[in-house]
């Protein structure tokens, strides 16, 4: 199984008792900011406060392609990215590509989203499959495997990479395989995790993309588990950190967190951790991270936000905040967390706010 597509995969694999858990945080010490979301993922607060957050969509009724082991996923333009503002949401961005189970579940689509300059998000579009496969859906299924900036004031789009198409060319390893997830601004340019790849690669303004980290596998033979890289800040001594989802089978404390200085190996930071996708550093350094489950995908869809340290030999966790359902990203301000959770299910996503004191 090709684990660009193993979120997807994982997910449907614990399904059932997933929709049986509410995603909604009825904790007095949660508040619920934002609701109603299609498959949330990553998301990132502007410099003067507002919050945008990446819907990946709920599919629709297009062209099927096979997802996570073999099961069809299908197209629609439900994707969006959704505006929190003075504790009112609104989708600023809509129209964009989805792929989905037909009931809406397991959404690919918008990743992560980030703001270069007043007005102008640029997003990254998962895929989970070969890039060739794009050619038999209708417009805008050729954003999937993408970068792409988008002006809020003029409502213009502009493209700004091919990571899939990339990914094709470089990367043909036991098929091509693309997913582009986490981003983060360097240069002129971005860094962005694919998780199909199991790569960190990098995108000049120009479009051009080159690969700045191959993640490797852990094991090896029949015991091999692949990377799935999901993430990527970074961090107070100017390196990237890189979040480590792990393929199937999803093993407790199987993923790590990398140190990735463009031109070195990558380093191991911190291990330890469980299907991690989302990473945020605090002004004073201090690493939080999110585990979409905290047993391991296979045994549910239970996360939580830890705090990480590396100890030499591992990783020293303090759990925040646990029992959250399907968690994906995490963004900081004003010494709170705000959380994704509800990551796997249409209309029921929600950000929650989540004190770190």
């Amino acid at each position: 199984m090709r684990t660009s597509s193993v979120l997807a995969a994982a997910l449907l694999a614990c399904l059932g008792a997933s929709l049986a858990a509410p995603p909604s945080g009825a904790d007095p010490g949660l508040q619920v900011v934002a609701s109603g979301l299609d498959n949330p993922r990553q998301l990132t607060f502007a410099p003067g406060g507002d919050l945008y957050v990446a819907e990946a969509g709920s599919g629709g009724l297009g062209a099927c392609v096979p997802g996570g082991e073999g099961a069809l996923v299908c197209f629609g333009d439900s994707g969006a990215v959704t505006l929190v503002r003075h504790g009112r949401q609104s989708r600023v961005v809509s129209g964009l590509p989805s792929l989905a189970n037909d009931d809406g579940t397991e959404g690919i689509g918008p990743s992560d989203v980030s703001m270069t300059r007043r007005h102008r998000l640029v997003v990254s579009f998962g895929f989970g499959a070969d890039p060739a496969l794009r050619r038999g859906l209708a417009r805008p299924g050729g954003l999937l495997g993408t970068l792409r900036e988008f002006d809020l004031a003029l409502q213009t789009e502009r493209p700004l990479a091919d990571l899939a198409g990339y990914e094709a060319v470089a990367n043909p390893v036991d098929g091509p395989d693309s997913d582009p997830t986490g981003l983060v601004r360097m240069g002129g340019g971005y860094l962005v995790t694919d998780s199909g790849g199991n790569d960190l690669v990098h995108t000049t303004k120009s479009g051009h993309v080159s690969t700045v980290a191959a993640l490797p596998d852990r094991g090896s033979g029949r015991h091999a588990v692949e990377s799935v890289p999901t993430d990527v800040v970074r961090g107070p001594d100017g390196a990237f950190y890189v979040s480590q989802l792990t393929g199937f089978p999803f093993r407790h404390g199987a993923a790590n967190i990398y140190r990735v200085v463009p031109g070195e190996r990558a380093t191991v930071y911190a291990s330890g951790l469980t299907n991690v996708t989302s990473l945020a550093f605090t002004p004073d350094g201090t690493l939080y991270a999110v585990q979409l489950s905290d047993d391991g995908l296979l045994d549910g869809t239970i996360g939580s936000l830890v705090r990480v340290a590396p100890d030499g030999s591992g990783a020293t966790t303090e759990t925040v905040r646990g029992g959250l359902f399907a968690p994906y990203g995490v963004a900081l301000r004003h010494g709170d967390a705000y959380v994704t959770v509800g990551s796997s299910l249409p209309h029921d996503g929600e950000v929650l706010r989540i004190p770190l004191g």
